[in-house]
């Protein structure tokens, strides 16, 4: 089925936390949903991530990452942009084992912190 062209001048928007957590098949009330809640600062995104660049990473999963490497370039590059494919393995094994088990205060503790230098703005 052929996509609708996009309406000039129309604005796209992020996924909400809640359109997020239900992509992810969150639980209510586990670790994984707290991760992903603490993980939703967009302005560390490049404006092409909203939805459908084609990488297939979550943005809660983006946002974390350009938490821990706020250095790296903001280039898309390959097949996974500027991502690592390990962040594959990392999405399975959260959705898997939603409690991040044995320590999930490394996870969130980790997951909260704001990137030196503060955020990315356009």
């Amino acid at each position: 089925m052929a996509q609708k062209p996009k309406k000039r001048g129309s604005k796209q928007r992020w996924l909400t936390a809640d359109e997020q957590l239900a992509r992810a098949k969150a639980v209510r009330g586990s670790a994984f949903e707290k991760f992903i809640l603490a993980n939703q600062d967009h302005s560390l995104l490049r404006p092409e991530e909203h939805n459908g660049d084609g990488i297939g990473y979550p943005l809660w999963l983006r946002v974390y990452y350009r938490k821990q490497h706020p250095d790296e370039p903001l280039a898309p590059a390959g097949p996974a942009g500027d991502y690592p494919e390990v962040l594959n393995r990392i999405q399975e094994w959260m959705q898997l084992n939603q409690e991040l088990l044995p320590n999930p205060s490394a996870w969130l503790d980790v997951a909260k912190r704001t990137p030196k230098g503060g955020h990315r703005g356009d």
